[in-house]
């Protein structure tokens, strides 16, 4: 099993674990603020310094340092813990970045509020709007997005501190592209 060394304060450890989360790949979190086995452990993969995330693969080989989102799909990828399909067809679910999934939940719950404020026959199809709006906040899933072959992840309503782009919405890789092209531009060349 995939370990996971950090700490909550750790934008690096949030982003790894949230790739891992988007992957659909079990890891294990070791907080090394808290636990100082861990801290140990994570100090011996790292040759003695102190660095997080650590991310121990669970199969030999050297534990992975900081490492950005290309370089541990990447790994995953070389050391078949998933497929180039299933890395697309993984990322490629959700589509609504995080910053954005919380706007449109609450937007969606007000709307439902507010919409017994409104004239009868505007109270129902309110609510429904709500509902559905609040539900593509819920499963940061967009189908209007998913159509128009967008996506918010990686922008500045995903997580802004993280943002590859300025543009809120940007391309999402399609389904019917090559998987080759799921597999992170610094690890093509080792295939």
């Amino acid at each position: 099993m995939i370990t996971v060394y950090g700490t909550s304060w750790c934008e690096d450890t949030r982003r790894s674990q949230r790739l891992l989360r988007r992957l659909h790949v079990p890891y294990h979190y070791v907080n090394i603020d808290e636990d100082l086995d861990g801290l140990e452990r994570a100090k011996a993969l790292n040759h003695g310094g102190r660095r997080t995330p650590t991310i121990d693969l669970g199969i030999g080989g050297p534990a992975l340092v900081e490492p950005d989102n290309d370089t541990l799909t990447g790994a995953l990828l070389e050391r078949e813990m998933l497929t180039p399909d299933e890395a697309e067809e993984r990322l490629g679910i959700q589509n609504v970045g995080d910053v954005e999934r919380v706007a449109r939940t609450m937007a969606g719950v007000a709307i439902v509020a507010l919409a017994g404020q409104a004239p009868r026959t505007l109270r129902w199809p309110l609510r429904i709007a709500g509902l559905v709006t609040a539900a593509t906040g819920i499963a940061g899933w967009c189908p209007a997005l998913h159509a128009r072959g967008l996506t918010s992840l990686g922008g500045p309503l995903d997580r802004p501190d993280e943002a590859e782009r300025c543009e809120w919405l940007g391309p999402r890789q399609r389904a019917d592209a090559p998987a080759e092209q799921a597999v992170p531009p610094s690890r093509r060349s080792a295939m």
